[in-house]
């Protein structure tokens, strides 16, 4: 499991690094930088962290469990991207169609990976399962 952790977390890593080095430049060119920018990545490397040490670890446990665990986080995942943007939207109102189109970006590349995770370890999961 740790084997599997670190690769993931170092996928994601290097996934988040080039988000941020590219969005950096992109927002550079149009003009459309704003101060919090580099904590978008921080916050989906968080989520992105937890997410799969949560999911390796309910590999681990009955397929129930996976699919409970999968839904806890989708879940938690949600919510605190809604929480998210609605407190920037309210607290800090500078440049919020930046942000907002931003934050989308990062949502879709994050899913995107979530998503090839979630596929790599369903079908370890159905190969133990079928064994």
């Amino acid at each position: 499991m740790k084997e599997k952790l670190r690769k993931y977390i170092f996928q994601l890593t290097l996934l988040m690094t080039a988000c941020l080095v590219i969005g950096y430049a992109v927002l550079k060119y149009l003009q459309y930088d704003f101060f919090l920018y580099p904590y978008i990545s921080v916050f989906f490397f968080l989520l992105g962290s937890i997410t799969i040490f949560s999911m390796l670890n309910a590999t681990k446990k009955e397929s129930r469990k996976y699919f409970n665990a999968f839904m806890i986080t989708k879940t938690i995942k949600l919510f605190s991207i809604f929480a998210i943007v609605a407190l920037y939207a309210m607290l800090v109102k500078e440049k919020t169609i930046s942000f907002l189109i931003t934050f989308f970006a990062y949502y879709v590349v994050y899913s995107i990976f979530e998503a090839y995770i979630s596929m790599k370890l369903n079908k370890k999961e159905n190969e133990i399962s079928q064994k």
